[in-house]
């Protein structure tokens, strides 16, 4: 009798665990909620970057990732899904700053989509690296990073993401 109240305590004891285990929402959560899919945020997606991107360029939206969960596993310490947060990105290295300035004009264009500049928590930060969401959580981003010993190398990224959505 006693070994079983034992196994009894243990088997709560791990159910509760794996219940705080992993933290997010579920796919219910995200079609309860805002009801967006994967299917219908990567279009999106893949639109909002060809806005953002310096050069003309079309976006297939199958070619938006869909690799990054909106849950997380505190065992593996990493993001698990579904559900998903699409995103598509590209690097540029050693960019001119020419197509730079017209990344940041684009981006900037971006408000008048209703995306708004969310500021930076870091005063070092690059004035290139900048961040916009617009209400429904979808985002566009800049980034630019020196790296090497001698900072030699440029690397200068833009990226669009969807919020989490369901499969």
């Amino acid at each position: 009798m006693r070994i079983a109240s034992v196994l009894a305590m243990a088997a709560v004891v791990l159910t509760g665990c794996a219940i705080v285990d992993e933290k997010g929402p579920t796919n219910d959560d995200i079609m309860k909620g805002t009801g967006l899919t994967v299917a219908a945020a990567r279009p999106i997606v893949a639109d909002n970057f060809e806005l953002i991107w310096p050069e003309q360029l079309s976006v297939d939206p199958e070619a938006v990732a869909v690799r990054s969960g909106c849950r997380t596993s505190m065992t593996s310490i990493s993001s698990e899904g579904p559900p998903w947060r699409p995103r598509y990105e590209r690097e540029v290295v050693n960019p001119s700053q020419e197509l730079i300035d017209r990344a940041m004009a684009n981006l900037e264009a971006m408000t008048a989509r209703g995306f708004t500049l969310v500021p930076s928590q870091n005063p070092d930060q690059d004035p290139v690296s900048r961040y916009y969401r617009d209400s429904r959580g979808f985002s566009v981003s800049s980034s630019r990073i020196r790296v090497g010993q001698n900072d030699e190398e440029v690397r200068f990224s833009m990226a669009a993401a969807s919020p989490c959505a369901a499969e």
